[in-house]
């Protein structure tokens, strides 16, 4: 790190560090500096974070420097999405796009023909916002077939989306969740489970949404498993452990996970998917610069 960034970082840390004596004052002269554009990872923020028209939202990460904001279900037309997106500077990080947490979806092959009917319409308006990282969900385990079938069946319908995300420009980013806490029933659990599937797709528009959250809780071993398997991670989710909540009110030290990730080649976005414990959340926004304070 060369000693102006060093400088900007240290800067940017202390004044998170005291913005809450200080209250607006304090938050409005982080924003100048707009800090989250010259960090090492390209953070997105949760777009419902902030208030007010979609336009209204990107504008109030844009104050910050954000490249992106996150909705994964967003319900407003493509055009408000688009100018929204035009008008500020700020992308959408990522979108919903094949799959539930739910009964049947990919683990159930007599919805197949359904997912990849959905999956089309979700590109279609993923490129009309600019979005072309889409999450994917295995669905919840079923109890009248074994593990190897319930991986075939998910297998069979990855391979049938994985032209069509390669023809379309896409990537569809397969996510894990944790079954203790959060998604009891969910099929698509660890790391090595995720990693198998993508192997055996063999399609560089089928990666992985590494959450790390959810692995934290099934499975530990952040910074290693991240490492191994940069170059399948697609797309990478933040919240700590317990609560869910900003990095910095749990147990994972997000200043070593977020150094770690910044020295691999991963270029992807690192989109908060948590809640706040602030007051508001420009003072969580400002308290997430501490973890970018390396030595």
């Amino acid at each position: 790190m060369d000693m102006r960034r060093r400088s900007f970082l240290a800067s940017c840390a202390a004044g998170a560090s005291v913005f809450a004596a200080s209250g607006s004052t304090a938050i409005a002269a982080i924003k100048e500096t707009k800090p989250y554009a010259n960090l090492p990872l390209k953070m997105s923020i949760p777009y419902g974070w902030f208030s007010g028209s979609p336009a209204e939202r990107l504008a109030q990460a844009a104050e910050w420097g954000l490249p992106a904001v996150e909705w994964l279900g967003p319900d407003r037309s493509v055009e408000e999405l688009r100018e929204a997106s035009e008008m500020t500077g700020v992308q959408w990080s990522c979108i919903g796009g094949v799959g539930a947490i739910a009964p049947g979806q990919m683990v159930d092959p007599r919805e197949h023909d359904r997912l990849e009917e959905h999956f089309r319409g979700r590109i279609e308006f993923g490129k009309a916002i600019g979005c072309t990282t889409l999450i994917g969900l295995t669905g919840n385990a079923r109890d009248d077939i074994s593990y190897d079938r319930h991986m075939i069946y998910v297998l069979r319908c990855l391979r049938r989306l994985a032209p069509i995300a390669e023809e379309e420009g896409v990537t569809i980013v397969m996510e894990a969740l944790n079954t203790l806490v959060n998604h009891a029933g969910y099929f698509l659990t660890t790391t090595d489970q995720t990693m198998m599937l993508l192997e055996a797709v063999d399609s560089p528009n089928v990666q992985m949404c590494y959450d790390i959250y959810h692995q934290q809780i099934t499975e530990g071993n952040i910074i290693r498993n991240m490492g191994q398997n940069i170059n399948r991670i697609g797309h990478i989710h933040v919240g700590d452990n317990p609560g869910r909540q900003q990095p910095g009110t749990g147990e994972l030290n997000y200043n070593n996970i977020f150094r770690a990730l910044a020295s691999t080649n991963y270029d992807g976005y690192v989109a908060l998917e948590c809640g706040y414990t602030t007051p508001t959340a420009d003072e969580a926004i400002a308290q997430l610069l501490d973890c970018f304070d390396w030595d």
